[in-house]
């Protein structure tokens, strides 16, 4: 299947294959819809069978369009499980047994136009669910904001990289982020990975290579700028430790400023609000905690200043990117939730 990508590709097609078939079966099923309406309210037969020959195509429809629905979804997301792909697996199962009761129970006379119906409005809010969900592999906000001089990374990481890498971490191989990693040093090694992005061993790895028509390496230049800005760059020599002792700050102007800050460059992985899990763990009530979730160290205003310099485990690092007031007002901040 990847040489069909790699053909489409080749004559400036670089596009999934997808969303272009799912017009057919929802078509079909608003067609369906509609015309059973009108068959039951004017009594006429006629608009009946139209009804079911739109079922019958979007019947035949939503059989063919998850093929390529499963090849886009393993060449673009690299077979990744995300949780809007399983929702949709068993809306397009759904969809199908729909239309064949649907089929099943008008196939004689109109006496049956009202369950009929029932069952082409119930496909067709599964085929609104269906394209809710796959609206979430696009646009639910896998990826961080950045300011003005990154919105054409940020646009290039939201088409091409999010569904693989939300906020920077790796759904095909999560060992492996995209934060931090060691083919983000420099702008010749990340232009050289998406072009041919190898294992170490030299073998194929899951990742598709991004050819110039693709990603041009202007293009690629402004995604690299967001990522490493925006994302996390390339682990750099830790950090000294904490100071011996942060004292919190107390005063509204320093709780402020904290809030204005973590709604700037936290709330893509964290919640204030609550102490779920967004991409990283909820803070609320973080320093009122024995222990900083995640890492396991004690819930002190010096682990949280150690974990924004030197983070543990997947979070990226701030040592360049916040002052130590700007550390301290953001610490001032958590200690009010």
């Amino acid at each position: 299947m990847n040489r069909l990508y790699t053909l489409l590709e080749a004559i400036g097609y670089p596009h999934p294959l997808h969303p272009q078939f799912t017009h057919i079966p929802i078509g079909m099923v608003f067609g369906a819809c509609l015309l059973g309406l009108l068959a039951l309210l004017l009594r006429h037969d006629s608009l009946r069978r139209a009804a079911r020959y739109c079922a019958i195509i979007a019947l035949i429809s939503a059989l063919v369009t998850p093929f390529f629905g499963i090849a886009d979804w393993r060449h673009f997301f690299a077979g990744g499980w995300l949780l809007p792909i399983k929702i949709k697996l068993v809306l397009a199962g759904l969809l199908v047994i729909l239309l064949a009761c649907a089929l099943t129970v008008g196939r004689h006379s109109d006496s049956a136009s009202g369950a009929s119906l029932t069952l082409y409005a119930l496909s067709l809010l599964t085929v609104i669910g269906l394209g809710y969900f796959g609206g979430n592999l696009v646009f639910d906000g896998r990826t961080p904001p950045g300011g003005p001089q990154y919105v054409a990374g940020e646009r290039l990481f939201r088409g091409n990289c999010s569904g693989c890498h939300p906020f920077g971490a790796n759904i095909a191989a999560p060992e492996f982020p995209l934060r931090g990693a060691p083919q983000l040093k420099d702008f010749p090694s990340f232009l050289r990975w998406i072009r041919s992005p190898l294992l170490s061993s030299g073998g194929l790895g899951m990742m598709p290579p991004f050819s110039p028509n693709r990603i041009s390496d202007d293009q690629a230049g402004r995604l690299f700028s967001y990522i490493v800005n925006v994302i996390g760059g390339a682990r750099t020599v830790p950090a000294k430790g904490p100071p011996k002792r942060v004292t919190v700050r107390t005063d509204p102007e320093s709780v402020r400023r904290g809030n204005a800050l973590f709604n700037a460059v936290c709330t893509g992985c964290h919640t204030a609000q609550s102490t779920e899990t967004k991409v990283g763990p909820g803070l609320k009530g973080v320093l009122k905690r024995s222990v900083l979730p995640v890492s396991g160290r004690p819930a002190t205003p010096e682990n949280v200043y150690r974990q924004l310099r030197t983070p543990y485990r997947l979070m990226p690092s701030f040592k360049n990117k916040l002052s130590d007031d700007e550390v301290y007002d953001l610490i001032a901040f958590l200690a009010t939730q």
